[in-house]
């Protein structure tokens, strides 16, 4: 393992430099007894969660993977940083923020299930266990990620974004790091963002003078490469932050580079706020048009130009979405409540037992009802493709449930060529054949005649003068052996012209 000196972040000997601050990662002390022993492993909190090992590390805390003692259940436990404990109003404030985060029910947003204090001075959060990689992981192996991908994980981020919004939560903390992909066997990948309300607990506790806030990473809201410019200049913040932070994840999500990069978090935070971000199709140029409005819409640097929150930047980025033809990437991995509720009990307890056969029947019943379309009807206008509406499009809905493609006469045309082509070749080869068999014939009565001759010459008189009796005398027999194989030459001759006129024929009229 490698360890950033800057943050204390560990990576895997794949990286080089840390992805969020881009210090030069050093390798761990290969002296196991000089190795820092984490105080919390094997500590229970509360009689209840039991850490079990050190999943990451963070300027606000540190994550474990932690088992639920009473239900034998495993858990993620993030443990407050001490020196934000020491403050008795920043507990309160995390507390508070820990309420609204408990009550984010989202798809996309990681679930929070219970907040506790120790009563050695440990704050946590408990949070679901999720499995999989996180989007800075994925973006360190393939960036840059094409349109499609790259749009269907922003889609479901901006959607758990907006939520988070509605509840009057901002999260001023958005990046790879924070954006996890869940990835199960025989389910589509599901999109969760972590860490709501956590970063507006350092905002609020910082001083308005500390000099140092910009240079530490982590201490001034969020990670320098994705603050907004307000962020940098340490003004009140809105959800149009949020927003910002989402534009430049998407830029690097299709460039596979951050709009600015510098030596220090300082020097790039005044790029925030006083230079333009480079088009994203001079690093790519495959970049839809319509796409690369949308991200420079989100980084405009006055938070009035920008969408004003996550649903507004959702909204347009799914219309650009849906004029490219990629409606699919807003499919819904998950069925929502109200489809659980219609297919489940509630139990004298108050809990909802949800039968997941009856489930599968009703998602398929309704297939037709939750159609998207796949091409926009503006391609198929441009292509000439008649679709076939159904009633759930007269109602402005643009799906459809089959395509009606005709045949040109172009592609019979090509046919009957190449089947004419294909008739001649078989044509010629079959009159080389006859021809070589004809051919043969003579050849082979030319080679038996000499034997004939000797034969005959002991017979014939030694008179200067021929006459007709000697010849016709000793060449009876010869005659009557050639004549036959003669009617086998005849027949063959015969076959390989009736071969060859019925192939002209068929070459002549080939349909």
């Amino acid at each position: 393992m490698l360890q950033c000196p800057t943050c204390g972040r560990r990576y895997s000997r794949d990286f080089e430099i840390c992805p969020e601050d881009q210090s030069p990662l050093q390798a761990d002390a290969t002296n196991a007894g000089s190795l820092p022993t984490d105080p919390l492993l094997g500590h229970t909190l509360d009689d209840k969660y039991r850490l079990e090992a050190q999943l990451g590390v963070g300027g606000m805390g540190t994550v474990y993977r932690a088992r639920h003692l009473l239900i034998d259940r495993p858990v993620a436990v993030k443990v407050l940083n001490p020196r934000f404990v020491e403050d008795e109003a920043a507990r309160t404030r995390f507390q508070r923020e820990a309420r609204a985060a408990g009550r984010l029910q989202h798809t996309n947003a990681v679930t929070v299930t219970d907040y506790g204090q120790t009563q050695d001075g440990y704050v946590y959060i408990v949070m679901e266990l999720l499995e999989g990689r996180t989007l800075r992981d994925i973006l360190a192996k393939e960036a840059p990620l094409d349109a499609a991908r790259s749009v269907s994980i922003m889609l479901q981020v901006s959607a758990a974004v907006a939520a988070a919004h509605d509840a009057g939560i901002i999260h001023r903390d958005l990046k790879p790091a924070n954006i996890f992909i869940v990835q199960r066997a025989e389910v589509p990948s599901v999109v969760k963002v972590l860490d709501f309300g956590i970063a507006k607990l350092a905002a609020e506790s910082l001083e308005e003078d500390d000099i140092k806030a910009l240079t530490q990473v982590g201490a001034m809201i969020g990670t320098p490469r994705y603050m907004s410019p307000e962020q940098c200049d340490g003004a009140e913040l809105t959800p149009a932050a949020d927003v910002y932070s989402l534009g430049v994840i998407l830029y690097e999500m299709l460039t596979g580079a951050v709009p600015f990069s510098g030596s220090t978090p300082l020097a790039i935070a005044m790029k925030h706020t006083s230079e333009l971000p480079r088009r994203p199709r001079e690093f790519v140029a495959s970049i839809p048009p319509a796409l690369e409005e949308v991200v420079l819409h989100a980084l405009e640097k006055s938070p009035q130009n920008r969408p004003a929150n996550a649903a507004e930047f959702r909204r347009e980025l799914l219309a650009t979405a849906e004029r490219l033809g990629l409606e699919h990437a807003a499919i819904a991995s998950s069925p929502n409540i109200e489809a659980l509720r219609s297919v489940g009990k509630e139990s004298p307890s108050g809990r909802l037992v949800v039968d997941i056969s009856k489930l599968r029947e009703t998602r398929a019943a309704n297939s037709d009802a939750t159609e998207v379309t796949v091409v926009s009807p503006s391609v198929m206008a441009v292509a000439g493709v008649p679709a076939i509406k159904n009633s759930a499009a007269q109602s402005n809905n643009q799906s459809f449930s089959r395509l009606s493609v005709s045949f040109t006469d172009r592609s019979t045309k090509q046919f009957l060529l190449i089947a004419a082509a294909i008739a001649v070749v078989l044509a010629l080869a079959l009159a080389f054949v006859a021809v070589r068999s004809s051919r043969a014939v003579p050849e082979a009565a030319a080679v038996a005649s000499p034997s004939v001759s000797p034969s005959v010459s002991p017979s014939v008189s030694p008179t200067p003068e021929p006459s007709p009796s000697p010849v016709t005398s000793p060449s009876a027999s010869p005659r009557r052996e050639s004549r036959k194989p003669a009617p086998a030459n005849s027949n063959r001759g015969s076959k390989g012209n009736s071969v060859f006129k019925k192939f002209k024929r068929i070459f002549k009229n080939p349909f």
